[in-house]
């Protein structure tokens, strides 16, 4: 059987665990036990990013090669991870507002280019708030941020968004600009409040 690495230690599957799916789930388990996550997956010393697709769970380990994977305690990996989400708000933000700017001066090409960038943007910085959530094991809808939960903060900035797909539809660029400078960018900015509560939780 290929060699299983964990930090760089030999790991040792239980007899009959032969899939990678069954491996992955024995470190995940070993590295929740120390308050650890896995960060890090590599076959062959090819990175594997996507090392919990489902097709790739019923690989034989023995048909992957030199196995290394690597873990982190819990709380550095949220502390870093909602850092630098935190420290990318304002240029959120920004993007939103010259992406009014673009519309109000009538360059709607680069103002839906713009536009487009953000929404990638806010849909990757939901998905690491969800994996975070997951992480620091909280209930979003049960976190207190302010007068709102945190689930509501992010409700909140999809919302928004409806109204910008809205005013996009009915091709009214000056709602369009107001809502991305007036409403977009301080929603953006609230999400600050949901990663502090998530620090907070993690280290609970």
């Amino acid at each position: 059987m290929s060699a299983v690495l964990v930090n760089g230690q030999p790991f040792s599957l239980e007899s009959g665990r032969k899939t990678w799916g069954d491996a992955i789930d024995a470190v995940d388990a070993g590295a929740a036990a120390e308050g650890h996550v896995v960060t890090a997956v590599r076959f062959a010393g090819v990175d594997q990013p996507s090392f919990l697709d489902e097709d790739i769970q019923s690989l034989a380990v023995s048909d992957l090669g030199r196995v290394e994977i690597d873990t982190v305690p819990r709380q550095r990996l949220l502390r870093t991870t909602l850092g630098i989400a935190g420290h990318s708000l304002a240029d959120i933000a920004g993007g939103a507002r010259q992406a009014a700017t673009a519309f109000r001066r009538g360059d709607d090409a680069g103002g839906h280019r713009q536009l487009g960038a953000l929404i990638a943007t806010i849909r990757t910085l939901l998905d690491l708030t969800l994996a975070s959530a997951a992480a620091a094991e909280a209930n979003l809808a049960e976190l207190p941020c302010g007068d709102e939960s945190a689930e509501g903060v992010l409700s909140a900035t999809g919302v928004v968004l409806d109204t910008l797909a809205q005013h996009q539809r009915a091709g009214d660029w000056t709602a369009l600009a107001d809502a991305l400078e007036g409403e977009l960018a301080p929603s953006i900015l609230d999400w600050r409040l949901v990663f502090d509560v998530l620090q907070e939780q993690g280290a609970a």
